[in-house]
């Protein structure tokens, strides 16, 4: 639930501050006089909406204007559908892209010798702790270089 951005919980505190604050007799009465503020808001908005629309109409132009009071949902609704035809070619691409990557993690990564390693006789590297992350040579500890350059034989 979300009344002029403001959430179920959110509305709550506020009533119970309101009654701590006001008291239940007055709380009645700032209800009333809220629901009023309210209905004649509306009854603005219906009237301005229209006025608006007969003059839209009586101009020849095709365009319908909302009834209801806007709200962040309706307005983020409307967005999204005149948005659609942009951004489905976006969203296809991006489901093709998680296929492909859902599909190569599925895989095991097998790491096949070179023609020229395997006709040198070289030996495959000892497995290595998968659970660390390798940076390369600047990850390994192995080597250590001293202050002039040389590395310690």
């Amino acid at each position: 639930m979300n009344v002029f951005g403001v959430g179920g919980m959110e509305l709550i505190l506020i009533l119970i501050i309101m009654l701590i604050v006001a008291g239940p007799k007055r709380m009645i009465q700032w209800a009333y006089i809220l629901g009023q503020y309210t209905a004649k808001l509306r009854r603005m908005w219906e009237e301005t909406v229209d006025y608006l629309q007969q003059e839209i109409d009586e101009a020849g132009v095709d365009l319908k204007l909302p009834k209801e009071v806007p709200t962040r949902a309706n307005i983020n609704r409307t967005i999204s559908e005149v948005m659609k035809p942009v951004t489905a070619p976006v969203e296809e691409a991006l489901n093709e892209v998680d296929k492909v990557s859902k599909l190569a993690s599925d895989k095991p990564a097998t790491a096949k010798p070179s023609r020229s390693e395997s006709a040198q006789g070289a030996t495959p590297e000892p497995a290595t702790d998968n659970s660390k992350p390798s940076f390369g040579t600047w990850s390994g500890a192995s080597t250590t270089v001293s202050k002039n350059g040389e590395q310690p034989s």
